[in-house]
């Protein structure tokens, strides 16, 4: 409760609130009991022009059930040779971040996604980043390497 009521009058979540003190070692501390969410790669990518808008849709639940379902893996991004994994630390977050991708590719996808502690992921992510609610307002980098 208190948390959602400072959230409105900041403007932040609680994990914002703890990486915009700008202090790794207390962000460190925080993430290691805050679950974030980390999306799972789309199963396809669609050209919306190229279905009927209930062939559409029907091809997006389909996916998402699968994306639910299952154990897919994560949508580590390749960045000018770097593996970044995206990481939110809400669903709204993740909402701004899919549906810019699908906006700059011109694309629609289903969108899954896992939440769990930043450490367990890490463990078994071959990955050099993790980009911190990328495409929102305020995002953050975290070297992982």
């Amino acid at each position: 409760m208190l948390s959602s009521l400072l959230e409105k009058i900041t403007g932040k979540d609680d994990l914002e609130r703890v990486a915009c003190k700008e202090d790794p070692q207390k962000l460190n501390v925080y993430l290691q009991t805050r679950r974030l969410l980390f999306p799972k790669r789309p199963r396809r990518m669609l050209d919306a022009n190229e279905f009927t808008q209930e062939e559409l849709l029907a091809l997006l639940e389909e996916d998402a059930r699968e994306l639910a379902s299952d154990e897919r893996e994560l949508w580590i991004l390749d960045v000018d040779g770097q593996k970044r994994l995206p990481a939110f630390s809400s669903e709204k977050k993740l909402q701004t971040f899919a549906a810019r991708v699908s906006q700059d590719l011109n694309k629609v996808f289903g969108a899954g996604y896992v939440e769990v502690l930043m450490s367990d992921v890490v463990q078994g992510a071959d990955v050099d980043f993790i980009d911190l609610n990328l495409f929102s307002e305020r995002s953050w980098e975290i070297g992982v390497r």
